[in-house]
């Protein structure tokens, strides 16, 4: 059976989160300790070898994110606690953690419980999530430079910069870098949009997103434009006013 610990200050979302998974997902998941720190949680993980981590964000004196200043790896999946959906959210989704909107609901639980025995655990992809919200949570500004790509073959890192568009691929999309080289993510085109700098990419057709600071032309008449790397990619005839004022407002 899986086991977890809930690291919150919060002793009411801890209890209630425990009965939650003794109600609901006894024979999956086991709740082997609640501490209400960082300090308390990595004892409680050196002692127990969790296979999940809540970890609630906000906490006096040090805060979610400190907890893998203490591991050299990270060998459990870690699931971030928060009561608002706010700029640490965005950093979490951008390194494509787990998270639970306090207060947890059912459905969130069991379809986070659903990824995990799927996907299950590596410390090596880990390693590159952690590294990605390391990146972007010690920036001096809320603009984020990484992301971590969710790939057949674990997480890959990238610059958000460098991403030159994204291609709808079923449930699946194609990330078309700088350097021409691409990767297939497991997200869909609406996640990517979702998670992506509004202010830098725009959804110019069903099928693409597109960094406007790769676009060389734009052909409204004929609808298309032209990338630097000379490619051509279709623009919805319905979205094309709105994609003409976004790029002259970056003229």
């Amino acid at each position: 059976m899986t086991s977890c610990i809930i690291i919150d200050d919060e002793k009411y979302i801890s209890l209630t989160l425990r009965q939650m998974i003794k109600t609901s997902l006894s024979g999956r998941l086991k709740v082997l300790e609640i501490v209400s720190s960082v300090s308390e949680g990595v004892a409680a993980i050196k002692k127990h070898h969790p296979d999940i981590v809540f970890l609630d964000i906000e906490m006096p004196g040090q805060n979610g994110f400190c907890l893998f200043e203490h591991f050299e790896s990270i060998p459990f999946q870690v699931v971030f606690c928060t009561a608002h959906e706010d700029y640490a959210i965005e950093a979490i989704k951008v390194a494509a953690f787990d998270f639970l909107v306090k207060p947890v609901n059912l459905e969130d639980l069991v379809s986070l419980m659903d990824r995990y025995e799927k996907l299950g655990v590596s410390p090596g992809s880990n390693q590159a999530r952690v590294n990605t919200l390391r990146s972007n949570t010690q920036s001096n500004t809320s603009i984020f430079n990484s992301i971590a790509l969710p790939t057949r073959t674990g997480y890959q890192m990238e610059k958000i910069p460098n991403i030159v568009y994204c291609k709808a691929q079923e449930s699946y999309c194609k990330v078309y870098m700088r350097g021409d080289f691409a990767y297939l993510v497991s997200r869909t085109l609406k996640q990517m949009e979702e998670i992506l700098p509004a202010d830098l990419f725009f959804r110019i057709h069903k099928s693409y997103l597109v960094n406007l600071n790769y676009v060389q032309t734009f052909k409204k008449a004929e609808g298309f434009i032209i990338l630097q790397n000379g490619e051509e990619l279709e623009v919805a005839h319905r979205r094309s006013d709105e994609f003409l004022k976004r790029l002259t407002r970056r003229v």
